[in-house]
């Protein structure tokens, strides 16, 4: 943990906080966040790390998935989710519980990476 702790920090962010930074984001740069990308943004701007420091945040998800964060943040965007995603929430949920092994998992995505 030592190691990992001088390589890597972490912050926590309310969901005040994350609706405050998608509505910031809005505000400044027409660019509407979802909920993950808003705490990584939140986090990045307020790391205290030089400008010349690059920081990179990442998510997966799309801001069409958390209407009611939008509706938080006061923006009243209609948001609608990709083509390719328009059948999401009725999609079937699929879970896949494996061990805790690396090859287990390795294997698992490799089997299933185009399913």
């Amino acid at each position: 943990m030592d190691k990992a702790r001088s390589l890597f920090s972490s912050q926590c962010v309310s969901d005040e906080e994350t609706c405050a930074q998608i509505a910031s984001t809005w505000r400044e740069c027409e660019y509407l966040l979802d909920p993950h990308s808003a705490i990584g943004v939140k986090v990045a701007l307020g790391s205290g790390l030089p400008p010349e420091v690059p920081v990179i945040t990442l998510a997966t998800a799309h801001p069409a998935k958390f209407p009611d964060a939008i509706r938080a943040a006061g923006l009243d965007q209609a948001v609608a989710l990709p083509l390719h995603l328009r059948d999401l929430f009725e999609r079937k949920e699929r879970v896949a519980v494996l061990p805790n092994d690396l090859a287990a998992v390795q294997a698992f995505m490799a089997d299933n990476i185009n399913a």
